[in-house]
């Protein structure tokens, strides 16, 4: 039997997580997970709607779907970086459609769907470590 994941000091800065993704489930699912390893977190339904709330509260990430309607993710990521307030705010893109989009667009990371937890959870340590070190 595998030993249960260590979720103490898991997020010991109380690191925000901005989920941004149409479909209820995946953001219910999300939330849960990642308020289980101590991190805070926020969610959108389109990438307008993570715009505002990205402006409100900055996010030390931004975990995005590739295809939403309103503002899909790869638009989202261009308002981003485009933005001196969030340009530097780590990026993950994800999509159950494509392989690895081609799009011109500066994230960080790309995960494909269905995506596993524990992959998802160690990009996002990467990239906050990454910054952390800067």
């Amino acid at each position: 039997m595998d030993n249960p994941p260590d979720i103490i000091d898991a997020n010991p800065d109380g690191r925000l997580v901005l989920v941004v993704d149409d479909e209820f489930d995946v953001l219910s699912a999300y939330t849960m997970l990642f308020e289980f390893h101590g991190f805070r977190v926020r969610t959108a339904g389109n990438g307008a709607d993570a715009l505002a709330a990205a402006a409100r509260e900055r996010p030390d990430i931004i975990v995005s779907d590739l295809m939403m309607p309103v503002m899909d993710g790869a638009e989202l990521c261009r308002h981003c970086r485009a933005d001196p307030a969030l340009r530097d705010v780590a990026f993950i893109l994800t999509s159950a459609g494509i392989p690895r989009p081609d799009l011109g667009v500066p994230y960080d990371a790309f995960l494909k769907k269905p995506i596993r937890f524990e992959a998802l959870l160690e990009e996002i340590h990467r990239l906050i470590a990454m910054r952390t070190a800067r």
